[in-house]
């Protein structure tokens, strides 16, 4: 099959033009085979439909990579709750909620954006601008970390507000991770643009947290500080960056860019990226707010058990993101390309298919944080914690909310609405931290969880609202109408069987089940499944599910 046509010369993203004469649509092709599949296009080539296909395969192998990751870090949690005292681990969650604040920060809003210039600059066969957009990513972070780790060092007391000791000791250690995490995101970027899943796989869902748990094992063993934990991170963090490089290498020989990276001749486009990354940085900010904002506000107003409560269930709600985020890396790629091309009817396939695939796969999690969040909270952290369910399950809710109508934030980004998006993030982030300062002080951590529950549904209404005229859709696309009906009514179904019965964890995870096999069933043809992975045909219960 012939290569689609390149798009006219690279212009400067504030001249890119709104896409009001798209492409007409390649998904009018009939489906494909097995035989198809297996014989696809390399992702990032073909039409629309083969990326698509390609970047959902490449997408499952990383859903895999994260739900073992999250068992690590699972079981990681875990561990540290029940080996730390309340007070230790409290100081141990509000050092790392600072540390993601620094890695968010010191990328001045690049972060994931770098995925869109290297996707649009290979488009173009521009290989100079390409590693010149890699070198401004990883020397902004170099200048950022060294400012503000300087700033750390030298004024600790003034920079942090806490009078804890052993708190601010553990927060100076692990400061020290937010550059390397930083530079990891980098490094992920490329891999997802240079079609790397694989890659991607080991070193973000397999190395590092299988390194972070043999620390947390070796402090349960010897009875260590939290000290001896925070020191144990960065050392895991530092040894992943090695084996990033290494790896990274390996990837660029493979698809015969070594060559093609000539260093006397980079181009660093500074212009095009900061006009995106430095509006952008306010979606950074709303992010923080979520992660980090509430944890403060809570840390100010109540007690470190109290922070305890709240982060003890923080990241079991974050599951509900585990899927959206594996397929984040692909996705950002393909729509830059699809934008690239001015293919908006594919942009649109490619939107609502994954945002309506990432949502049934994503319906079991909901299903065990969500309705069944009481039971849940009790088996991992223990009565000690029962406080923690109403937390847990306000948060899966706005959580699952922000996952099932997938993308709409990056696409955005893609089409180059980037005010809309400054105004929607702002306002949202002020939102949060507004009813967080106004509720915690009566309500602590149940406040925190209902400011991130709001501050989530108004973001993705207004965000969906905001591409009815970026990719010309409706609210729900109908394709997938049927699909978004049935999550709704298995999740009403299997709160009210919870609230009613109360069944306990083994009866509710018979019920989270079928509701689950319930939503694949009905959802099916809007995910397009069989379509992507043919090969579930030859088992016999599927094949007879998917007929």
């Amino acid at each position: 099959m012939s290569s689609p046509p390149r798009p006219p010369k690279e212009r400067p993203p504030a001249d890119d033009p709104a896409p009001v004469e798209p492409l007409p649509s390649p998904d009018g092709i009939p489906d494909g085979t097995e035989a198809e599949a297996a014989t696809a296009p390399r992702y990032g080539t073909g039409t629309s439909r083969q990326m698509r296909r390609s970047q959902v395969r490449g997408s499952a192998l990383l859903v895999v990579g994260r739900i073992v990751t999250l068992l690590l870090t699972t079981a990681t949690q875990v561990v540290i709750v029940r080996v730390l005292t309340q007070s230790d681990f409290g100081a141990f969650s509000y050092a790392l909620a600072l540390a993601a604040a620094g890695r968010t920060l010191l990328s001045l809003g690049q972060g994931r954006l770098l995925s869109r210039f290297m996707a649009k600059y290979e488009e173009h066969q521009d290989y100079d601008r390409m590693f010149g957009a890699v070198l401004l990513a990883v020397g902004t972070i170099v200048v950022t970390s060294l400012v503000g780790l300087g700033l750390f060092l030298g004024f600790p007391d003034q920079l942090l507000n806490t009078a804890d000791p052993a708190t601010v000791q553990v927060v100076l250690i692990l400061l020290l991770l937010a550059p390397l995490e930083a530079l990891d995101q980098v490094f992920i970027n490329i891999f997802a643009v240079f079609s790397a899943p694989g890659a991607i796989f080991f070193r973000k869902y397999l190395f590092t947290p299988g390194l972070r748990l043999a620390v947390v094992v070796a402090l349960a063993l010897t009875g260590a500080s939290v000290e001896f934990l925070a020191i144990g991170y960065v050392a895991a963090g530092l040894v992943g960056l090695v084996v990033s490089l290494g790896v990274l290498v390996r990837v660029l020989r493979e698809r015969g860019l070594l060559e093609k990276l000539r260093p006397r001749r980079l181009r660093v486009p500074f212009k095009a990226v900061f006009s995106f990354s430095t509006p952008l940085l306010t979606g950074e900010l709303l992010q923080l707010s979520l992660v980090v904002g509430g944890v403060l506000v809570l840390g100010y107003y109540q007690s470190a058990e109290e922070v305890a409560t709240y982060r003890a269930v923080f990241n079991p709600s974050r599951l509900n993101t585990a899927v959206l985020g594996a397929f984040v890396p692909l996705f950002l790629p393909l729509a830059a390309r699809l934008f690239e091309r001015r293919d908006i009817d594919g942009l649109r396939a490619a939107y609502w298919h994954t945002g309506a695939l990432v949502a049934v796969l994503t319906f079991p999690v909901f299903a065990l944080t969500g309705p069944l969040a009481h039971d849940l909270t009790l088996l991992l952290f223990g009565p000690r914690y029962s406080e923690s369910a109403l937390v847990l399950a306000l948060l899966s809710i706005g959580y699952y909310f922000n996952t099932a109508l997938g993308f709409n934030a990056y696409t955005l980004q893609v089409c180059a609405r980037l005010r809309f998006l400054v105004g929607v993030n702002v306002s949202v982030a002020v939102l949060n931290i507004g009813l967080s300062i106004l509720l915690v002080p009566r309500y602590g951590a149940v406040a925190v969880a209902i400011a991130n529950l709001a501050a989530l549904v108004v973001q993705n209404v207004l965000n969906q609202w905001a591409l009815r005229s970026s990719i010309r859709t409706g609210f729900i696309d109908r394709s997938c109408l049927r699909c978004y009906l049935a999550i709704v009514a298995c999740a009403a179904t299997l709160w009210v069987f919870q609230w009613t019965l109360r069944p306990g964890l083994l009866v509710g995870l018979v019920a989270a089940t079928a509701a689950s096999l319930v939503v694949l069933v009905v959802g099916r043809r809007a995910i397009e499944l069989e379509e992507n992975f043919p090969e579930l045909g030859r088992v016999p219960v599927l094949r007879w599910l998917l007929r």
